[in-house]
């Protein structure tokens, strides 16, 4: 008996199409994972940019990727809370 309640249970078949769609639907799409050399230079054109705002030269570059890259925030979008998490602020706030 307990073999047909697991058949009233099941869900019907799907079409080729409706599971295709399902997968699709299930699918979620990631970024590409940059390269170590990919990060380090958009944290040299974040800096080269940014740097001015901070107060600072450029020779504080190298000390501030090594820092990202311990604390793990080594991605062009956590590039602004790991230079704060070292402790610089934007000059006027």
């Amino acid at each position: 008996m307990a073999k047909e309640s697991k058949k009233e249970k099941e869900v019907p078949e799907m079409t080729a199409a409706e599971a295709r769609k399902y997968r699709q639907d299930k699918y979620k799409a990631k970024a590409p994972e940059m390269s170590d050399e990919q990060k380090r230079e958009a944290f040299r054109l974040h800096w080269a940019q940014e740097k001015s705002k901070y107060g600072k030269s450029k020779d504080l570059e190298e000390i501030l990727w090594l820092h990202l890259k311990a604390i793990k925030m080594d991605t062009p979008e956590k590039f602004e809370a790991g230079i704060k998490h070292f402790g610089l602020s934007k000059l006027g706030n």
